[in-house]
């Protein structure tokens, strides 16, 4: 299942983005912090203040666009001293836990008008590669598991200079359960400098 998505990451990558080389592309670079919920909120209930988004967007139509976008989060969460049961083993300390998510989609875009304010809403399908550590003392649990991924997103482009915007968005990444892992949620908030060009 990783190595399907991934290629097919690829494919359509290539396919959305080269028929339209002469369209006015959009690169934006974005600081990111996700709020966990469902399964990730189970392991690790802080707020992640480290992330980054980098996309990259071609027009394909009037107000319409599509591409990638490629992400980094990580969460992290001291738990007190205490005993905490893993599958048969209950061992007795502070934990410290990760996540570290790595979002990886392709994605299409609708501007809701124009002007130097731009509303748009968006939506994103693709995988996620979601590296799990609890630490104990010398001991660590690590999981890693790839999740088939569809991400919702709404934001407003700000106009601040020629060729240059300010982006604000949220986007929701819904990581889908697998045999090995459930399901889990992350609420992105963003915001970064999206540069055009033709």
């Amino acid at each position: 299942m990783k190595k399907t998505l991934i290629i097919a990451l690829m494919l359509a990558s290539g396919v959305l983005i080269s028929p339209f080389v002469s369209a006015q592309s959009f690169t934006s670079v974005q600081y990111t912090m996700g709020i966990p919920t469902g399964g990730l909120k189970e392991h690790v209930d802080k707020i992640s203040w480290r992330g980054f988004t980098f996309e990259y967007q071609r027009e394909v139509a009037p107000s319409v666009s599509v591409g990638v976008n490629f992400a980094w989060s990580t969460f992290y969460e001291r738990k007190d001293y205490d005993s905490y049961t893993n599958n048969n083993a209950t061992l007795t300390g502070v934990q410290y836990r990760y996540d570290n998510l790595f979002p990886m989609l392709v994605n299409g875009q609708y501007k809701l008008g124009t002007g130097t304010v731009v509303p748009y809403v968006g939506l994103g399908i693709g995988t996620m590669y979601d590296l799990r550590n609890t630490d104990m003392g010398t001991w660590t649990i690590e999981e890693n598991n790839w999740h088939f991924l569809m991400s919702p997103e709404a934001g407003f482009l700000f106009d601040i200079a020629p060729g240059t915007s300010l982006k604000l968005n949220a986007k929701y990444d819904y990581a889908f359960k697998i045999k090995e892992a459930d399901a889990f949620g992350n609420l992105n908030i963003s915001f970064g400098f999206v540069f055009n060009s033709w």
